[in-house]
């Protein structure tokens, strides 16, 4: 299931709302996973095998830039925050963004 919560705010301004909504899910669930992608309704059934409960898309990035910045901070505020819930990211985020993609959505899985 991809849940729709978009924060509708500029890059950096969004952060505050966006690291609000995450403590959200770092309260509630047991896992989380930060990703970007162009599609993320292609996207999630790439995701459904390995047994999430949600995709909730959290920011809709107007250049790949802003998509990769924004998945950074999000995974490193995630790690460095006091949930006992396990950030299931192995890199640091934004590697997998090509800079000609143009829109992207970063989103967080939770299970």
């Amino acid at each position: 299931m991809v849940e729709n919560k978009i924060v509708n705010a500029p890059y950096p301004r969004a952060l505050g709302p966006l690291h609000q909504r995450l403590n959200g899910y770092l309260g509630s669930y047991d896992r989380i996973y930060i990703g970007a992608t162009a599609n993320p309704w292609a996207r999630w059934p790439e995701h459904v095998p390995y047994g999430w409960e949600k995709m909730v898309v959290l920011y809709e990035a107007y250049n790949p830039a802003i998509a990769r910045d924004l998945e950074q901070d999000l995974i490193q505020y995630a790690r460095e925050s006091n949930f006992m819930t396990e950030v299931m990211n192995i890199s640091p985020g934004g590697e997998g963004i090509r800079d000609d993609s143009g829109r992207n959505y970063v989103y967080v899985l939770v299970g």
